[in-house]
């Protein structure tokens, strides 16, 4: 298969990953543990079938939403359903946090960092003079609930970001831009008959009658193939 994409950059690995996993992210929230890994695909492939019409008026080839389809059913779906469900029990249980964060916990969290900072302070072979250092461990106690939340939220985003880094590093890869004359010329003819079927629809009935319209003939073909050599030549230039 080819990850050629004729059809434009809205249909590159990484975008579509952005709004597929964007839309799962939207709606796990209200998912059930046990039902959540199927429904999330059920999602994915629903964004993908709404993507996929605006592919096909594009003009992109079959080849290239074959790959796309199951770069991220397949291989991000299958890192995303896990961490999605792992986040989704964090925020419904307060991230583990005891008495969800209540004030009686902050106050117990804040007298523990009290604590800890003091017997630190305190300790010959640990090398802290300054005694506001227990103060600042009881300030860490007393907002270890944000603390929790953002960095479990912030370790979530990052994970996304990541996938689609892998979706779009794994499209740019060289070893992937390597395509045959034949799977080229494929993709190119994929293209050009979506080309003509739009010139023509715009075509109205009276021009045709008055006789200046009809088939867009060689001059479109032409200017389809001049743009997909010209994105060939740019894979060349990467590769070199």
């Amino acid at each position: 298969m080819s990850a050629l994409n004729l059809a434009g950059s809205p249909f590159d690995f990484g975008n579509v990953l952005f709004a597929v996993l964007q839309e799962c992210e939207h709606r796990r929230r209200g998912l059930l543990e046990n039902e959540a890994p199927k429904k999330l695909l059920g999602i994915a492939r629903e964004k993908l079938e709404e993507i996929q019409k605006s592919y096909a008026e594009a003009g992109g080839s079959e080849a290239y939403w074959q790959e796309l389809e199951r770069e991220v059913l397949d291989t991000a779906m299958g890192q995303y359903a896990p961490a999605a469900i792992e986040q989704t029990r964090l925020e419904r249980s307060n991230y583990d946090l005891w008495h969800g964060g209540d004030a009686v916990a902050r106050g117990l969290f804040c007298l523990g960092g009290l604590t800890l900072g003091g017997l630190i302070v305190a300790a010959p072979f640990i090398p802290i003079f300054e005694d506001a250092f227990a103060f600042v461990l009881a300030g860490g106690g007393f907002f270890w609930p944000e603390i929790k939340r953002t960095v479990c939220d912030y370790r979530h985003a990052r994970f996304l970001n990541k996938v689609i880094v892998q979706g779009e590093k794994y499209q740019k890869d060289n070893r992937i831009h390597y395509v045959t004359s034949a799977e080229f010329d494929e993709a190119l003819r994929s293209l050009a008959p979506a080309k003509l079927g739009g010139a023509a629809a715009e075509t109205s009935p009276e021009k045709k009658k008055a006789g200046h319209a009809g088939p867009p003939g060689p001059a479109a073909e032409d200017a389809s193939r001049q743009h997909a050599e010209q994105l060939r030549g740019g894979k060349g230039k990467e590769r070199g």
